[in-house]
């Protein structure tokens, strides 16, 4: 299976947090703000993140070119973590 070629994300509320890199690295994210936007290229890792503390909710469009294949940098990790 082929990942997406292209995979845009736009926040539409809300402050979306998301960092890039095969390191699992919370504290690293980066603020999206609504109206933000955030481009990632096929087979590159990343992470999406709501740090402890923050209570707002997020809504977030995902816009993908091609079929999607999940690879886990770590896959001894879950894909998922409480942090």
């Amino acid at each position: 299976m082929q990942a997406a070629v292209l995979q845009p994300q736009m926040v539409l509320s809300g402050t979306w947090w998301v960092n890039s890199g095969a390191d699992f690295d919370p504290k690293r994210a980066v603020p999206v703000p609504a109206g933000g936007f955030v481009k990632r290229a096929a087979r590159t890792f990343h992470c999406d993140v709501v740090p402890s503390g923050i209570n707002e909710p997020v809504v977030f469009a995902v816009f993908g070119i091609g079929l999607v294949d999940i690879e886990l940098a770590d896959p001894h990790l879950p894909s998922w973590r409480r942090v």
